[in-house]
C-alpha cells in the first residue's frame, strides 16, 4: 500500500510540472494570437484567466522546492480555481455584456485563504474538493455561455464544452467521494486527476478562445449587428439585387452617393477617439434623418458612407445640401468646437452598364474633387460620363 501511496505522490509531482508547461503554452497562446492579435477586453479577461492558471502552478513548484507537500497541502492550486469563472466573464464582455470578472479573482483569493488556514486540519482535504466542486460549477457557466447567444452553433466552443465536462465530471465525484469518507489513497489519486482535469480544461479553453476571438462574423451576427446602416458586403449584394431588376424594366431613376466627413483622420488626431466617436454618430444621424427611409445606406468606415437611392440625381441633390448644410452648422450640443463639414459624390446610374464597383468607383472620384478643392461641397457627374 505504501509503495501505491509513493507511486501516486510521484506521480503527480510529474503531473505538476506538466501542468506547468501546459500553461505557461497556453498563456503564450493568448497574449500572441488573442490579446495581440485581437486586442479587446475580452482576450485581456482570457488572458487574465490562464495566468491565474499559470500562477498556481508556479506557485505549487515553488512550494514543492521549499519542501512542502503539495500533494497533501495544495495551497497553490487555489489560484487556479478561479481561471473558468473568469473565462466565463471575458465570454460575456465578448457579447457585449457585464462581465462580472472580478468574481473569478474574487474566488481565486478565497480559495488560496481557505486552503491555507485548513491545509493542516484533518478536514483540510474536503474544503479542497468542495472548493474545486466550485471551481467545476464556474466552467459549467462558462459551457453555458457558448452554446447561447453569440456563440450559439459555433463549432469552435466544443473544445471548451469539453473540458468544462472534464471538471464538473470530476467535481461531482470528488463531492461525492467526500461524503463516502474517502481514504489518504483516494485523496492522492484524486489530486493526480485535479492535475489531469486542469490540464485538459487549459488546452481546450486556448483552442476554443482563440478561435473565436479571431472568427469572422458570419450572416447571422450580421443581421442582428445592422442598425439604419448596412455592412459593404450586404450593399454589394442589394445594389445587385435591385440593378438586376431595374435593368429589367428599364428604370433610369436610380442614384449613388458618397458621402464622407472632411479631414476624418485629422479630425480624431485633433479630438481624441471619444470625441470623433460622437462627430461620426452626429454625422450619421443626420444622413439617417434627411434621406427617405426607401433608400439603402451603408457604413463603409467611420465618417464615410454609401447612399443608394431609388430618385434621380436631381431629387437627391436637396437631401445632399441638407445634409452637408446640417454638419456644417454650428451646434450647441456637438462634441467639439472645431469646425465639421463633409463632402459628397452624386453618381446618375445608368442601369443597362453599371456595377456597384463602377459606381463605388465614380463616386469616390467625385468625393476627392470635392475634397482637393477645400470640401464642404458635392459633385455630380455627368450621366454619359456615369454609364
Amino acid at each position: 500500500m505504501r509503495e501505491a501511496a509513493a507511486a501516486t505522490v510521484e506521480g503527480a509531482g510529474d503531473l505538476v510540472v506538466g501542468l506547468t508547461t501546459t500553461m505557461t503554452v497556453c498563456v503564450a497562446l493568448m497574449i500572441w494570437i488573442g490579446l495581440l492579435g485581437r486586442a479587446s477586453r475580452a482576450t485581456l479577461l482570457w488572458t487574465f484567466a490562464l495566468f491565474l492558471g499559470l500562477l498556481g502552478s508556479y506557485g505549487t513548484l515553488a512550494s514543492a522546492a521549499m519542501g512542502t507537500d503539495v500533494l497533501l497541502h495544495p495551497v497553490g492550486f487555489g489560484i487556479m480555481f478561479g481561471m473558468p469563472l473568469v473565462i466565463w466573464s471575458g465570454l460575456r464582455a465578448a457579447q457585449g455584456k457585464r462581465s462580472l470578472a472580478w468574481m473569478g479573482f474574487a474566488q481565486s483569493l478565497v480559495s488560496v485563504v481557505l486552503l491555507a488556514l485548513t491545509t493542516n486540519l484533518p478536514n483540510g482535504f474536503t474544503v479542497f474538493r468542495w472548493l474545486f466542486f466550485a471551481s467545476a460549477i464556474g466552467a459549467i457557466l462558462g459551457a453555458i455561455e457558448v452554446l447561447r447567444g453569440t456563440f450559439r452553433g459555433s463549432r469552435f466552443g466544443v473544445p471548451l464544452v469539453v473540458g468544462s465536462a472534464a471538471l464538473v465530471l470530476l467535481g461531482a465525484v470528488g463531492a461525492a467521494g467526500d461524503v463516502g469518507n474517502s481514504s489518504p489513497e483516494a485523496d492522492l489519486v484524486y489530486i493526480r486527476g485535479v492535475v489531469i482535469a486542469m490540464s485538459v480544461y487549459a488546452i481546450c479553453a486556448t483552442v476554443s478562445l482563440l478561435f473565436l476571438a479571431n472568427r469572422r462574423p458570419g450572416a447571422r451576427d450580421a443581421l442582428e449587428a445592422m442598425d439604419a446602416f448596412a455592412i459593404e458586403p450586404m450593399m454589394r449584394a442589394v445594389v445587385r439585387e435591385r440593378l438586376l431588376r431595374a435593368r429589367r424594366r428599364k428604370e433610369q431613376s436610380w442614384s449613388f452617393i458618397d458621402l464622407r466627413l472632411d479631414d476624418a483622420r485629422d479630425l480624431r488626431d485633433a479630438t481624441g477617439d471619444a470625441a470623433f466617436g460622437a462627430t461620426i454618430r452626429r454625422f450619421e444621424n443626420i444622413v439617417a434623418e434627411t434621406f427617405p427611409s426607401d433608400v439603402d445606406l451603408c457604413r463603409v468606415a467611420p465618417g464615410h458612407v454609401t447612399v443608394f437611392a431609388s430618385q434621380p440625381a436631381g431629387a437627391v441633390r436637396e437631401f445632399v445640401r441638407t445634409v452637408l448644410n446640417e454638419v456644417s452648422t454650428a451646434d450647441g450640443e456637438a462634441p467639439t468646437s472645431l469646425r465639421i463639414s463633409a463632402s459628397a459624390g452624386i453618381v446618375p446610374v445608368d442601369v443597362a452598364t453599371a456595377s456597384y464597383e463602377s459606381l463605388v468607383d465614380a463616386a469616390a472620384l467625385l468625393v476627392q474633387d470635392a475634397q482637393s478643392e477645400g470640401g464642404d461641397r458635392w459633385r455630380r457627374a455627368e450621366a454619359a460620363a456615369a454609364s
